[in-house]
């Protein structure tokens, strides 16, 4: 039995972990939006390089109008709306803070899926939310370490706190309408992972710029190009995430079993950020981290026993 899709969904997390502390960085120095707008105008012509090397097209030629349109609203969705609070979240209250927070979006596509009439099997749920509860056990480690940003009010870390949990609303509805619209079905052929990704991250650098525009801001990503720590990191998280995370990301959606042991999978961020947070922010693990981690791992083995 492949569990293509499963491993994918593990090195997206690990993509993920190398891609939020480097935009966390670039976010910190320069913004947000400028951050967000470099990694996307960067990504694309790498990705349309990419799949006509792999696919032999640019573009998906042969998908429906029924397929794109649902690849557009999941890359609005998940690429531009969420990241948009994704990316305000990292430059506030930090990476590790933020991948926690994000770690309860598959709880919103398993219950997505459920209103679909795909609700997982009975050992399936146990092993997402064994993976859950030891994300969320890595969050309640007894030392924080340093502070990301020790001068953020009240408002400014809620406002933080909200901007990750839409990051994680986003990328739970971006997931759940990409896999319905790469599916095959009624005679149509199924779309190829990365002509997926080339859509999605299309329409995320039109979604994207028309939103710089708005804040009167359409060249915002300068500010990346003048700042050389910035665009240091911006590369680095450019290549591990919209290139690398996202693509792997959608390999792990059409191969895996279940779009919610996928996504529980790919949650598996935090777990890897602890020694990214120990070797570069001096933050302790501790026997929290050292359980959280037991926990991930055994909900890991049952999503992928249950199979």
């Amino acid at each position: 039995m492949s569990y293509l899709g499963e491993i994918c969904a593990l090195l997206t997390a690990v993509c993920w972990t190398a891609s939020s502390t480097a935009f966390a960085v670039a976010s910190r120095a320069v913004g947000p939006l400028p951050a967000n707008q470099f990694r996307l105008l960067a990504a694309l012509p790498v990705l349309f390089v990419l799949s006509c090397l792999v696919t032999g097209q640019w573009w998906p030629t042969a998908a429906t109008s029924e397929q794109l349109w649902l690849l557009v609203a999941s890359g609005l969705a998940g690429l531009v709306i969420g990241d948009i609070g994704y990316f305000y979240a990292l430059a506030k209250i930090g990476p590790r803070l933020c991948s926690v927070i994000m770690a309860s979006w598959p709880v919103c596509t398993v219950a997505m899926e459920a209103l679909a009439g795909r609700l997982p099997n009975a050992f399936v749920l146990v092993g997402i939310a064994l993976t859950l509860v030891g994300v969320a056990v890595v969050l309640l480690r007894s030392s924080e370490g340093t502070s990301w940003n020790a001068t953020l009010s009240a408002r400014q870390w809620l406002l933080g706190i909200g901007g990750a949990l839409l990051g994680a609303l986003g990328q739970a509805v971006g997931f759940v309408l990409a896999g319905y619209g790469m599916a095959g079905r009624d005679g149509v052929a199924a779309i190829d992972p990365l002509a997926v990704t080339v859509v999605r991250m299309t329409t995320a650098v039109v979604g994207l710029q028309l939103v710089a525009t708005l804040h009167r801001q359409p060249f915002a990503l300068r500010a990346v190009v003048s700042h050389p720590v910035a665009l240091r990191a911006a590369m680095v998280g450019a290549l591990c995430g919209p290139i690398g995370g996202v693509w792997l990301s959608m390999i792990a959606r059409s191969r895996a079993a279940d779009a919610g042991v996928a996504s529980a999978l790919m949650a598996t961020t935090p777990i890897f950020m602890m020694p990214v947070a120990y070797f570069v922010y001096r933050a302790p693990i501790g026997w929290f981290g050292g359980l959280g981690t037991l926990l991930t791992v055994v909900g890991v083995a049952v999503c992928l026993l249950a199979r």
